[in-house]
């Protein structure tokens, strides 16, 4: 079993290691672990090779654990089981994790059969309930549908011809919908680089998408720029509701 854990601190990735070459060697599974310290090394690794569990941390130097969770969603084929083992012990939190495709949620510090034993049985549910490749996913954001199988776009049904990066960039700005997002993270999940290809390759590229899935505030959306930082898309009702709580 190819298993993969993100996790940034080397002494808590080498205890989820022993507790899982331990936990899994008891139930006769030979379990081969590669470690990642950041989204980007396993990412690069992960679009080249298949992993049957991922262990995966919230908190990463370059990014969250759902957001990875949700290139994982998107871009690959074979989706494995994921457990996240993490700090955060609030039930919004790990609501939020099972929402977003968790197949399980593990507090730190953990104890390791138990650790063990939850990763064996994500597994085994998660083979279960796993569609098949072939199976098409589509996400609905009011007027707008993304197809994340095939990477197509669709505005009142009508299909929009949107390039590879164009496709991930609407994506993650509608996926992760009033949350501001870092040029940094945008470069590392479009472009699989965190160095910009080009000074204004970023701003060009979110002018395309806003004029071609319509992302302006006449059709209810608000795109801009957050300064020093990024971009951020909201929903026209929501920044409505939020003035009105205030």
């Amino acid at each position: 079993m190819r298993i993969a854990v993100v996790e940034d601190e080397k002494v808590v990735s080498e205890r989820i290691e022993k507790a899982l070459m331990d936990g899994f060697a008891e139930r006769g599974i030979e379990a081969n672990i590669y470690s990642f310290e950041t989204s980007k090394a396993f990412i690069h690794t992960a679009s080249r090779n298949t992993f049957d569990l991922v262990i995966l941390d919230w908190h990463l130097p370059d990014g969250t654990g759902i957001a990875l969770l949700n290139w994982m969603k998107t871009y690959l084929q074979i989706i494995p089981a994921v457990l996240m083992v993490t700090l955060r012990q609030e039930e919004a939190d790990i609501i939020q994790a099972l929402n977003a495709g968790a197949d399980d949620f593990i507090s730190k510090p953990f104890r390791p059969r138990e650790l063990a034993a939850r990763a064996y049985a994500s597994t085994r549910r998660h083979s279960l309930r796993t569609p098949s490749a072939a199976q098409q996913q589509t996400l609905e954001f009011g007027r707008i549908k993304l197809n994340t199988n095939r990477e197509t776009a669709y505005v009142d049904g009508e299909e929009v011809s949107l390039t590879r990066q164009e496709f991930r960039l609407a994506f993650l700005l509608l996926n992760q919908l009033g949350s501001p997002l870092s040029r940094s993270y945008l470069y590392e999940y479009v472009w699989g680089k965190s160095d910009p290809p080009g000074t204004r390759t970023l701003d060009v590229h979110i002018h395309r998408v806003r004029k071609k899935l319509s992302l302006t505030s006449e059709f209810g959306w608000n795109l801009v720029s957050v300064y020093g930082y990024g971009y951020r898309l909201q929903a026209l009702d929501e920044l409505t509701a939020e003035s009105s709580d205030d």
